[in-house]
């Protein structure tokens, strides 16, 4: 059965702030539960070993002093510690939790679909080293993230040898493993509470799109802007095998249909094996160009390494009708598959942008 937040967080609104949602969510969880606090702290001592209390106090944007970085959210145990709340726009690590003496004990970079940045995971483990030896810092992610982040977080602290942070217990949770915990709760108001949270933690990660009943889905694609977005996080992280996953980002569209305003392309970039130049493309959520219907595109940058091959393949394929040329870029549109869970569409998708990927940079024999 579908739930209220669950429902409205399919609009845009809630989509481009989900990290900020999700994030918010679990501290207003933390907060106001104190057996959610008692069972996370039981699931950080199991990933890490550092036990910590059951009565934190979570809190949002407090600065870290050393650099000026801000967690999302921190914990504290007294009433009178101020909130203090910054101004600027620097990285900060999504949750963070303090002991009686205003001293982190856990900090947490929580992540849904956006990318890891290692100088945050570092300026973060570094704030505890300096001020909580004993300390833990988790990386939470989508359990579809797992692998992902471990691999990252392996190499960036070099957990193969001696760590530079020999004090700081370093770990990797999926969010799925935190409302696992939290479903061990049985108070009554926070069962009815947690549902709602999970719906829409399901919803803003992309571990729940609904299939497609037909075409007219596509025409009307803005109602469901999260799941389209969410497809193409899944399928440019599925399709990154040479290099870190590069950020989604959103761009102004040259050409965009006169009746409507224009939403821009919220795209990720995919590069190919470095070479001279490096050559990448990007897959993204648009207007569809007229007569088109999908709203996933995948693009061929004008300036990308290689485009005037590329374009010339292409043209010269089976491939040539469905082209778009706009901007001086090449754009072509990723069908979507009717009737299909959203693992069945991320499948379709990806082999389409394979063999689109192919024939432009594959020379013929």
């Amino acid at each position: 059965m579908e739930t209220l937040l669950g429902h409205i967080s399919q609009f845009a609104s809630f989509s481009t702030q989900g990290e900020v949602l999700c994030t918010q969510g679990l501290a207003y969880l933390l907060q106001e539960y104190r057996e959610a606090q008692a069972e996370f702290a039981t699931e950080i001592a199991a990933v890490t070993g550092v036990k910590i209390g059951d009565s934190l106090t979570w809190r949002a944007e407090v600065r870290q002093e050393r650099d000026g970085g801000r967690p999302d959210l921190e914990a504290c145990t007294t009433a009178t510690n101020p909130l203090r709340n910054g101004s600027d726009d620097r990285e900060r690590p999504d949750l963070e939790a303090y002991t009686t003496d205003n001293v982190p004990t856990v900090k947490i970079e929580a992540k849904l679909g956006a990318a890891l940045d290692p100088g945050q995971l570092k300026s973060y483990t570094s704030d505890l080293q300096s001020r909580s030896p004993g300390s833990a810092f988790l990386v939470l992610v989508p359990r579809r993230r797992i692998k992902e982040a471990t691999k990252m977080v392996a190499e960036v602290f070099e957990l193969a040898g001696p760590s530079p942070w020999p004090n700081v217990a370093i770990a990797v949770v999926s969010w799925e493993a935190v409302l696992d915990a939290f479903g061990r709760v049985e108070c009554g108001r926070f069962r009815g509470e947690l549902e709602q949270f999970e719906a829409m933690y399901r919803v803003l990660s992309g571990g729940y799109i609904q299939p497609l009943a037909g075409p007219e889905e596509l025409t009307e694609w803005r109602k469901r802007e999260t799941d389209f977005v969410n497809l193409v996080n899944q399928v440019t992280r599925r399709l990154t095998t040479h290099h870190n996953v590069l950020p989604m980002g959103v761009e102004p569209l040259e050409q965009a249909p006169e009746e409507l305003e224009s939403k821009g392309y919220r795209r990720r970039y995919v590069c190919q094996t470095p070479g001279e130049p490096e050559s990448c493309f990007s897959i993204g959520v648009r207007d569809p160009f007229k007569k088109k219907v999908s709203p996933i595109w995948l693009r061929f940058h004008k300036n990308t390494g290689r485009f005037c091959d590329i374009r010339d393949r292409l043209e010269a394929s089976y491939l040539a009708p469905r082209l778009v040329r706009s901007g001086g870029h090449v754009w072509i549109p990723l069908d979507l598959p009717m009737g299909v869970d959203g693992s069945q569409m991320v499948d379709t998708l990806v082999v389409q942008a394979k063999e689109i990927v192919r024939v432009g940079y594959e020379p013929k024999p």
